[in-house]
């Protein structure tokens, strides 16, 4: 791996993990779209992302690992896991497509996501009616196996109940890092054995992510959730406008 290709992936695993390990999602959102404009197809970028994400929640699990409700998520989980080829296959549909379309496809769904969660959710207390949590799952099902980037539907069914800090941002981690090996398995069915040399790569770059995840789990604990959050839309809507505007701008 050449150095500029280290420094390039290190600085976006360290940022994304900044970013997720203090709210509890954002990765995929954050870095997806930068690994596409540094030039690296939706395929690799995917496989960074999925690598770089799960082993920043394995480290924000176990530091949260109190909060997890795994029986109470199960069941939503399983619905994501079903949606899961669906959202893989829409992957390898867009792969085909030219790079500045591909930037332009992601950058759409995420451009509509934070607009998604921009809206304020009220919280209903400690449960909400069930089938909010099987269409948050089977939705982020489908965005995970797309482009990783599965957090928004969580968050929104998540932000609706009256749940603690810690277990709101532990959540959306525990629930999609379940999602890792099937994900990596039909990524690897669609796209051949070459794709994993971008799994290899990323997690060589382990002791970076560690550090991000680190440094955000202690702003998560340290900061205002509302006021954490209202600076990662803004900058998520920034990068979003940009995947979408970029190609049409360097094409005029």
């Amino acid at each position: 791996m050449e150095l500029i290709e280290i420094l390039k992936i290190s600085g976006v695993m360290l940022l994304g993990c900044l970013v997720q390990s203090s709210a509890g999602f954002g990765f995929g959102l954050f870095a997806l779209p930068i690994l596409l404009f540094l030039g690296f197809d939706l395929p690799h970028s995917v496989m960074i992302v999925v690598t770089g994400s799960a082993i920043q929640k394995i480290t924000a699990v176990t530091y949260l690992r109190k909060d997890v409700d795994w029986k109470g998520l199960l069941p939503y989980m399983l619905t994501g896991l079903a949606a899961l080829p669906l959202g893989v296959y829409l992957m390898y549909q867009v792969s085909f497509l030219s790079q500045p379309q591909a930037k332009q496809i992601i950058g759409i769904c995420i451009f509509s996501l934070v607009l998604l969660q921009w809206r304020r959710v009220r919280s209903t207390g400690e449960s909400v009616h069930a089938g909010w949590g099987y269409l948050a799952g089977f939705f982020s099902g489908i965005l995970n196996g797309l482009a990783n980037i599965g957090g928004p539907p969580l968050v929104l069914w998540i932000l609706a109940h009256g749940w603690s800090n810690e277990k709101m941002r532990v959540t959306a981690l525990a629930f999609s890092l379940v999602f890792v090996p099937f994900q990596v398995g039909l990524m690897v069915l669609g796209f051949g054995v070459p794709i994993l040399e971008s799994l290899w790569k990323t997690t060589l770059l382990t002791p970076v992510i560690l550090l991000g995840s680190w440094v955000g789990l202690r702003i998560g604990d340290g900061f205002s959730k509302d006021n954490l959050r209202l600076y990662m839309r803004l900058l998520l809507l920034v990068i979003a406008v940009s995947s979408v505007l970029g190609p049409l701008l360097s094409s005029g």
